[in-house]
């Protein structure tokens, strides 16, 4: 049995705490880009990219 685990894209923004945008990051393509690749060398199976703005939910 092997187990799939995934990473998730924040494309609406990234941040320190939850709910807040203290600390916060803007998101870019490069951004984006960095997380993809570390989840890679990571050796996650993917990455999950949420359906909307306020929709975390990846399908």
């Amino acid at each position: 049995m092997s187990l799939n685990m995934f990473w998730f894209l924040p494309t609406h923004g990234d941040g320190h705490y939850l709910g807040t945008e203290e600390g916060s990051r803007p998101v870019d393509h490069g951004y984006l880009q960095q997380i993809a690749q570390a989840a890679d060398r990571l050796g996650y199976t993917g990455v999950l990219i949420p359906t909307g703005r306020s929709c975390e939910d990846a399908w």
